[in-house]
């Protein structure tokens, strides 16, 4: 790998000798470290390492972060399509554990897609906190939309706005805010190579920088009084990490410096930014811990008087009526219909989110859980809904083990035959895997149509 001369002349200089050379030696590496962290609001820790098929390794930093056994191909495992797991890189779990969101909360992933970040916060508060999940980038929020739902999320929006937008909207109003800023990207050199091209093109240090400063201004006006802001980067670069965050501090006197304190996590570089207090912001290295670069700042905001409560979303809820064919489907699969509040967006009806803030003016992808669709006096769910269903919650159920060749073909989009164990009766079922819903699918005759959506089949 032939890393850009400016960025191995900056290193050599920033660090000493024996650092240096170790560093590079690594970077340089063709090494992949594989890792998944298990959706604690589906499966606990120890029950998903005592059905797993492989022995795993914890990641020091994240309760629920594992490395994977090399050549086992995670991806293609029925628990992934059940939403037990997300693949991430052990590195970029670092940025949620120290952002240490709790239940009850209001919390921003500003910079949100693909996903990763959002299903970390959903899992850590059970998602019991109102989660608002923004990217600039709508063709993304399409995988952040699917990441989040295949982890059976309900309590969130999805808004594809600018932060100045957001911040306008909602001054003051998070408890906590995430900005996993876009950056150079230096620390996934070795994973990802095409960096090397967009470092020097598109996401160089002096490109990502002002854009960074203004996600940090954004988000000062977005937390409440005494809330907290992380903000992280997957770059080496001291002019995004370390005085970035002395800039901010320099601007905005209302916040001060968190401490990181994590096994396997270094203190920043307080040295690169002339201030010692930047050694409590934190960062792993490749040569010093199993991931790539991260760098993470938790910046706390003095507390204050509380301001005025939230508008609240006032949309007009659906007649009780047209609602019929939901409940007739509730009773038909065995399910307790979910409480709430409901809104129907024309044939679509979706859970919206207790407490839900006023969104009027906003570009918004998703409001809370996509249940299905009311159409013709029929209701047909959704592949969401199904996902956010609890282990074993329906009564109509197919349980496919997910070391059968029948679980495949269902994950294939292939029809199954019908078995001593399928559910008596036309209709439609809940199909599971170790008691974990997978999808729905639709019994009709000796044969069990398969509803699994085209876009989430394995290839």
């Amino acid at each position: 790998m032939k890393l850009p001369d400016e960025f191995v002349m900056k290193m050599q200089n920033l660090m000493d000798e024996e650092e240096y050379t170790t560093f590079i030696r690594e970077l340089k590496r063709k090494i992949m470290v594989h890792s998944l962290r298990i959706n604690t609001k589906k499966i606990t820790v120890s029950a998903f390492l005592r059905i797993f098929p492989h022995e795993l390794t914890p990641v020091p930093w994240c309760a629920e972060g594992f490395y994977l056994p090399k050549g086992f191909k995670a991806s293609k495992h029925p628990f992934y399509y059940a939403g037990l797991y997300y693949l991430q890189d052990p590195s970029a779990m670092l940025p949620v554990v120290a952002l240490a969101p709790q239940r009850g909360e209001r919390i921003l992933d500003l910079c949100s897609a693909p996903g990763g970040k959002a299903t970390q916060i959903g899992a850590a508060t059970n998602d019991q906190s109102f989660v608002l999940m923004n990217d600039i980038n709508p063709k993304r929020t399409k995988a952040l939309l699917k990441n989040v739902e295949n982890f059976g999320l309900k309590n969130f929006v999805v808004t594809n706005n600018q932060p100045q937008e957001l911040a306008a909207a909602f001054p003051g109003y998070f408890d906590r805010v995430l900005i996993d800023a876009p950056c150079s990207g230096e620390g996934m050199f070795r994973r990802e190579p095409r960096l090397l091209i967009a470092w020097r093109r598109d996401y160089h240090p002096k490109i990502c920088v002002p854009l960074q400063a203004d996600l940090l201004h954004s988000a000062a006006q977005l937390v409440a009084p005494g809330g907290r802001i992380v903000y992280s980067t997957c770059t080496f670069s001291p002019e995004e990490n370390e005085r970035q965050v002395r800039t901010f501090l320099a601007q905005h006197p209302e916040f001060h410096l968190g401490t990181i304190n994590l096994e396997g996590v270094s203190p920043g570089r307080g040295e690169w930014a002339d201030d010692p207090t930047l050694q409590q912001t934190g960062r792993i290295w490749p040569h010093l811990s199993r991931g790539e670069g991260q760098f993470a700042a938790v910046l706390e905001k003095k507390a204050a008087d509380g301001g005025e409560p939230p508008v609240l979303f006032s949309g007009r809820e659906p007649d009780a009526s047209s609602l019929q064919p939901f409940w007739d489907f509730c009773n038909e699969v065995g399910i307790t219909p979910p409480t709430g509040r409901f809104w129907r967006k024309e044939d679509d009806l979706l859970l919206l989110p207790p407490e839900l803030p006023d969104l009027a003016g906003l570009n918004v992808i998703r409001l809370g859980l996509f249940l299905g669709e009311l159409r013709y006096d029929r209701f047909r769910p959704s592949h969401p809904f199904a996902l956010a269903l609890d282990k074993q919650e329906a009564g109509r159920q197919l349980e496919l083990p997910p070391d059968s060749m029948e679980v495949l073909k269902y994950l294939k989009g292939e029809t199954l035959m019908v078995t001593e164990d399928t559910p008596a009766g036309n209709g439609w079922i809940l199909v599971t895997t170790g008691g974990f819903p997978l999808g729905w699918a639709k019994r009709v005759g000796n044969l069990v149509k398969n509803q699994y959506p085209p876009a989430w089949r394995i290839k």
